[in-house]
């Protein structure tokens, strides 16, 4: 399976990529009242949350090739951690029913993180 995720070519990496980016700003900035309630658990949005950045994370290690150059760990991390804080800082500044958290960056950021490391292994295991 990994062999063949890395054999997908760059430009739909890049593609799917920016895609999954914007669907983040979306899902981000679209007014609270736009989405529909639905209860499941408390801190079930952190969860979402940490899956979305888990995944973006993914993505950008898969989109520059990191299992070849790892020295794209400094440029990711940074800057996915960074979007999180981006964007709840543009949900305060909007005011259309979204909120500031910092749980929501703690969420974000472990989603980085964890889905970096994920990707290492997972590229590692499949280089060994």
């Amino acid at each position: 399976m990994i062999s063949f995720l890395l054999s997908v070519r760059q430009s739909f990496r890049l593609f799917l990529t920016v895609a999954y980016v914007g669907g983040i700003v979306a899902l981000s900035l679209l007014p609270s009242n736009d989405f529909p309630r639905i209860e499941l658990f408390d801190g079930a949005d952190k969860v979402v949350h940490f899956l979305m950045y888990f995944i973006l994370s993914l993505l950008f290690c898969w989109t520059t090739k990191t299992e070849l150059n790892y020295s794209w760990l400094f440029l990711i991390v940074p800057v996915t951690i960074g979007w999180g804080i981006f964007m709840e800082f543009m949900q305060l500044s909007m005011h259309q029913g979204r909120s500031f958290s910092v749980y929501d960056i703690l969420a974000n950021s472990l989603g980085v993180v964890s889905g970096t490391l994920i990707y290492l292994m997972a590229a590692r295991k499949s280089f060994s």
